[in-house]
């Protein structure tokens, strides 16, 4: 497989015409990953653009305003983040190359696209990063602490998503989610939303969602119990 060579002035020209402050330090890594998915690209059809210009323009660039989304919301010092269907690491891969808190787990069913994501973990220094090849309901069963923060892009239906996500996160943990609209004025019982921020990709609009349980710890347990002994 050929390999597109990212041109690195370029590439810090096009990071800053997305409007987010990405540092120079993260141009390295973000080149190297670019390269490897436009490489692997060409087999497995990772995403639509096939230039790395495009692919930054229109789905890089949605990590780099995530990430200061998430500078801007409450959170541990050193979160845990889970994020559900990874597919070829976006988010995930540039989100670490500019937020770098905690530890963070991308969750990838389809083999291919987890050996790519190791593949491309293995070339690019980014800390307390790792990959979990296989269904979200072994990864959850194989975590003992819930997680701080869940992020998804487009791995289910939000609604279904509140309910896979509720007994699996901390009493003020957060659940974000990627979208192409706003969040609904009224949310199902017990979420309510914590923060919200929009910004424009490729002349389109886009919505971060973060939303949390509102509901005692205690309650949040009991309902965490009945999840599992309900098969889900």
């Amino acid at each position: 497989m050929q390999r597109q060579v990212v041109d690195r002035k370029e590439l810090a020209r096009l990071a800053a015409a997305t409007g987010a402050d990405v540092p120079q330090e993260a141009m390295e890594p973000l080149g190297i990953y670019l390269e490897m998915l436009c490489q692997w690209n060409k087999a497995m059809n990772l995403v639509g653009p096939h230039s790395w210009q495009d692919i930054l323009s229109r789905l890089v660039a949605d990590s780099f305003h995530l990430a200061s989304f998430l500078e801007s919301l409450p959170m541990p010092d050193a979160p845990l983040t889970w994020d559900l269907g990874a597919g070829a690491g976006l988010p995930g891969i540039p989100l670490r190359m500019l937020w770098r808190k905690g530890a963070y787990y991308m969750v990838e069913v389809r083999e291919k696209r987890a050996l790519f994501l190791s593949s491309v973990l293995s070339q690019t220094s980014l800390p307390s990063t790792h990959v979990f090849r296989g269904p979200v309901e072994h990864f959850f069963h194989g975590q003992y602490y819930p997680a701080d923060c869940i992020v998804s892009r487009a791995f289910m239906p939000w609604r279904q998503l509140l309910d896979l996500t509720l007994p699996r996160l901390r009493r003020e943990g957060l659940l974000v989610i990627l979208a192409l609209e706003p969040a609904p004025e009224k949310l199902p019982a017990p979420w309510r939303l914590a923060g919200q921020h929009s910004y424009v990709v490729a002349g389109n609009a886009r919505w971060f969602w973060a939303l949390t349980p509102d509901m005692p710890e205690n309650d949040l347990k009991k309902f965490s119990t009945g999840h599992h002994e309900d098969g889900a």
